[in-house]
């Protein structure tokens, strides 16, 4: 085969895998589903405007499989916090749109990951969480297990298939109508063809600051609290008398 023809197949393979991740990110919603109107007013930090416009399923019953994720690459220079400051302790996702109808809710598990070269270090996920929308309740919020240290300056919190749903529909809504960032990714075909979004997805991070450099201060209860008061009282008895004698001998 020619260079010339394993280019044009090469190239063509790309766009395939482009126009295919387009279209199997699909919009849910369709004229029988509202749109979303109330700000999403939970999380920190957050590329999004707050108002879900559409929903991304990746056309359904996707999110068993490890090569579909999408999700939002956050650079912590964007919000003035520098490396080592903060600490992610959850997300927080829009639910504004009721798909009860079409089988909702869905459960999809959230990684968060480091950046590496630009890309998630998917080989290394750092924390992860069960997250379900598709209802309608307005927003899904939760923590991890433990908080994880923002030490560098990029994560990643992605929605990533996962064999424990499998079978599952994906279900991640986005603000469609703001100057996407170019923070949102998606692939359905793994890490090689992972391309931004025309959307910013609405799934957002929840930080506090670092507590890694803070040391906890013990706390004495009544037991202990009473013995300090006796040990005290008996060392100030042996300087009263202590002093009784010197001034005796004085």
């Amino acid at each position: 085969m020619s260079i010339a023809r394993k280019i044009g197949m090469l190239l063509l393979l790309m766009f395939s895998a482009v126009y295919v991740s387009a279209n199997t990110a699909q919009n849910r919603l369709d004229e029988s589903a509202a749109r979303g109107v109330s700000p999403l007013s939970c999380g920190d930090l957050f590329y999004d405007d707050g108002v879900a416009e559409d929903a991304i399923f990746f056309g359904g019953g996707d999110a068993g499989r490890p090569n579909h994720f999408l999700g939002v690459r956050f650079e912590l220079a964007d919000f003035n916090i520098p490396p080592g400051a903060a600490e992610l302790t959850g997300f927080c996702v829009s639910n504004r749109f009721d798909f009860t109808a079409q089988g909702g809710p869905w459960p999809n598990e959230v990684f968060v990951y480091r950046d590496l070269d630009g890309l998630p270090d998917l080989d290394n996920p750092q924390r992860q969480a069960t997250m379900i929308t598709g209802d309608g309740t307005g927003s899904f919020e939760t923590d991890f297990d433990e908080p994880w240290v923002l030490d560098e300056p990029v994560f990643w919190l992605l929605v990533r298939g996962d064999p424990v749903n499998d079978g599952e529909d994906f279900n991640v809504e986005s603000d469609q109508s703001s100057e996407p960032t170019g923070n949102s990714w998606l692939t359905d075909r793994g890490l090689p063809f992972i391309l931004q979004t025309g959307q910013n997805l609405m799934l957002r991070a929840n930080i506090r600051p670092s507590q890694q450099d803070t040391e906890a201060v013990p706390t004495l209860n009544g037991w202990a609290l009473g013995l300090l008061a006796m040990l005290m009282l008996a060392v100030a008895g042996y300087a009263y008398q202590h002093r009784r004698k010197l001034d005796a001998g004085g």
